[in-house]
């Protein structure tokens, strides 16, 4: 192989796999699949030794806590890992892990390449299941003991055309009701949802109080939670992945199945035995035999969730409302933190939300954005400060001890990730 022809080579594979391929004029390349983005770039161009590597996202929700786990646990899993594959962690607005692999021209032949990269699209998918499994195991019933839960989505910040929605199911329902009772037809009210857009936009927290409210107007019985990763529902050898999926819609039932990224149930990479494929039928069947017990909401990013539902005619008929998190602006973020503040009984001394509209204007907004997950880590920013601040003070009376400055609104600037080496 000469030229380009090894980096065209993997962008087919990525191609084939179902990846989307960046512009293939420019090294590094970016090729996203699933829960991971995948960069593939020249180190040498004379001994054509490409480097592979994978950002693999370990969720909207990843903490401070969190990132003090990763290290310890990226090691583990890089203890075991094949001798040709580079483990390491870095951190973006969240907690992500690197895995990286280099190519040499032996492995750039068709059968090679096509074994190196399976193994190691597959190992850094795994990978991540593992990561997200010891952070955070499936909680299988989270109880809805919640009052008023529609009253409560409406005091959400940036959330008006989702209120808009539900109130819509609600009136549905309602008007349904009023009609059964006088003999009229009645349309079933669907309550499978599917959820579009980026990390920390409050999926999950709307979706345990649409769980909430399906239980107060009379759709579920108990309204609770299920929220369930790819980890949970696919097995990893063959016949574990249908009775780990079952095992999750029965917990399930009388409540909502959560499955967020759920697009990363598509195996397309793994040609021949898709357990991902094998878990949607599986879905789909629970779906139709429990009809009305369950309520199944699916979520993810916009473009990955509208490929996943065009992925299989059953999907396509099963969910028709998509609801759509938009970013939040500048000001509801400030709006987030005030709110943070208030409930722990902290207050922003003037100056504060000016200092907090800065350094949300001046953050990127790109794939690593955070929304409230930023606004919860300026939050908790600002907490040390203050804390820093305080402590050196001989005495500090109560006011003191509540009130946050603006020199104490501060953001540590975290790295953006990029390739390890030979990219630019």
């Amino acid at each position: 192989m000469s030229g380009n022809d090894p980096l065209e080579a993997i962008f087919s594979w990525f191609r084939k796999a179902g990846g989307s391929v960046g512009d293939e004029d420019e090294v590094p390349v970016a090729l996203k699949l699933r829960n991971g983005l995948f960069y593939v770039g020249i180190v040498d161009h004379d001994d054509l030794t490409i480097e592979l590597s994978a950002l693999l996202y370990l969720g909207a929700e990843s903490t401070s806590e969190d990132e003090e786990q990763i290290p310890a646990i990226a090691q583990e899993i890089a203890e075991r890992a094949p001798d040709d594959i580079i483990v390491e962690t870095m951190v973006s607005n969240g907690t992500d892990i690197w895995a990286a692999i280099t190519l040499e021209e032996a492995d750039l032949e068709q059968e090679a390449l096509d074994r190196e990269l399976r193994m190691f699209v597959d190992y850094s998918l795994r990978t991540m299941d593992e990561i997200q499994q010891k952070l955070h195991p499936k909680d299988v019933i989270l109880p809805t003991l919640i009052e008023d839960p529609l009253t409560k989505l409406r005091e959400l910040v940036g959330v008006e055309e989702l209120v808009k929605k539900a109130e819509e199911l609600v009136s549905l329902s309602t008007v349904a009701k009023r009609r059964a009772k006088e003999g009229l037809k009645v349309s079933v009210v669907s309550p499978h949802l599917v959820f579009t857009g980026n990390p920390g936009t409050g999926k999950t927290t709307i979706a345990r109080l649409m769980g909430a409210i399906y239980k107060e107007i009379g759709l579920l019985e108990s309204g609770h939670l299920v929220e369930a990763r790819r980890s949970d529902l696919i097995g990893k050898y063959i016949g574990q992945t249908t009775p780990k999926t079952e095992a999750v819609v029965k917990a399930a039932l009388g409540g909502v199945l959560f499955i967020d990224e759920a697009y990363s149930l598509v195996e397309g990479y793994n040609e021949g035995r898709s357990f991902g494929e094998e878990c949607i039928t599986t879905l789909l069947l629970a779906m139709e035999n429990y009809r009305g017990r369950f309520a199944l909401i699916v979520a993810g990013y916009p473009e990955e969730m509208r490929q996943f539902i065009e992925s299989n005619p059953g999907l396509r008929s099963r969910f028709d409302q998509f609801w759509h998190f938009r970013d939040y602006t500048n000001e509801e973020l400030v709006t987030i933190v005030n709110r943070y503040a208030t409930k722990n009984d902290y207050v922003l001394a003037d100056g504060c939300n000016e200092r907090l509209l800065e350094i949300f204007s001046s953050t990127p907004r790109d794939k690593f954005f955070g929304n409230a997950r930023l606004a919860r880590e300026v939050f908790h920013t600002m907490k040390r400060f203050h804390a820093v601040r305080v402590v050196k003070l001989s005495h500090s009376t109560r006011e003191e001890l509540v009130t946050i400055l603006p020199v104490d609104v501060q953001v540590e600037r975290q790295r953006s990730p990029k390739p390890r080496i030979g990219f630019i």
